[in-house]
């Protein structure tokens, strides 16, 4: 005769809970092999192989719906089943891995800022977040491999350049305000301008001539590449940055035709 465990004794036995054998027994993947007249369950040795392969499939990140599929069948047809949870994985793992990388900017930022305007922080990680939505856009106006190289810039690199931008841009909306030709306003244009020649240079490098599009185009992808700016303040840097090129004699007459 098989021996058999109460249901509090087969819960010590394999660190299941009771609430979480009476939920199996519920939805059918592991059921008692006796239940008593007073309605108590008992469990046998077979029910410890059963849980294995039930541990064994949650572990590989299977729904209890498809292990009771398993559970139904004699033979299990893994293939297809193990590929497709292979690329569940690696999406979860890749999810995991952009929230470190959106945690450690905003980590490295915090060290310098005590307190972050919200719009500037949500630029940071939605920056992160959509970076996959980024890359497949700009492959609209770019060739694939280009993409790739534009985006595969070091992470001390990125951190480099997203402290000084969002450093730039908070104390723009502390000035905003003022007026655009102000020298404080126009100082930070500088800096501002500085920093893209050099990402310029750095991170487009010789692919800049092969990028052609036009700033309107970038507007109408909002969730893609978002402002830190309100919509007051986008006008108002606007203008500053019209009257900080009209000085470096850039004519902007020339440039729109």
């Amino acid at each position: 005769m098989k021996k058999v465990y109460p249901i509090g004794e087969f819960a010590k036995k394999t660190g299941q809970t009771i609430r979480t054998l009476h939920y199996y027994d519920e939805i059918g993947i592991l059921k008692p092999s006796h239940v008593s007249s007073s309605g108590r369950r008992f469990y046998s040795e077979d029910e410890i192989i059963t849980l294995q392969k039930i541990v064994a499939l949650k572990f590989l990140g299977f729904s209890l719906e498809e292990i009771k599929r398993f559970m139904q069948e004699e033979k299990w047809d893994l293939k297809e089943s193990l590929a497709f949870q292979k690329k569940l994985l690696l999406q979860k793992r890749e999810h995991i891995d952009r929230v470190i990388k959106a945690v450690t900017h905003a980590q490295h930022l915090a060290e310098e800022q005590e307190k972050m305007d919200p719009n500037i922080f949500s630029l940071l990680i939605n920056s992160i977040q959509m970076e996959n939505q980024q890359k497949e856009w700009l492959k609209q106006f770019m060739p694939d491999e280009t993409v790739e190289k534009i985006f595969d810039i070091s992470e001390e690199k990125q951190l480099e350049y997203g402290k000084k931008l969002l450093g730039i841009f908070e104390k723009l909306k502390e000035c905003y305000g003022k007026d655009p030709g102000d020298s404080a306003v126009q100082s930070l244009m500088g800096e501002l301008f500085s920093i893209a020649k050099d990402m310029e240079k750095e991170v487009f490098g010789e692919y800049l001539s092969l990028f052609h599009l036009k700033e309107d185009e970038f507007a109408e992808e909002p969730m893609l590449f978002p402002s830190p700016f309100s919509k007051e303040e986008e006008e108002w840097v606007a203008k500053a940055v019209e009257i900080f090129l009209e000085k470096e004699g850039v004519d902007l007459r020339e440039e729109e035709s």
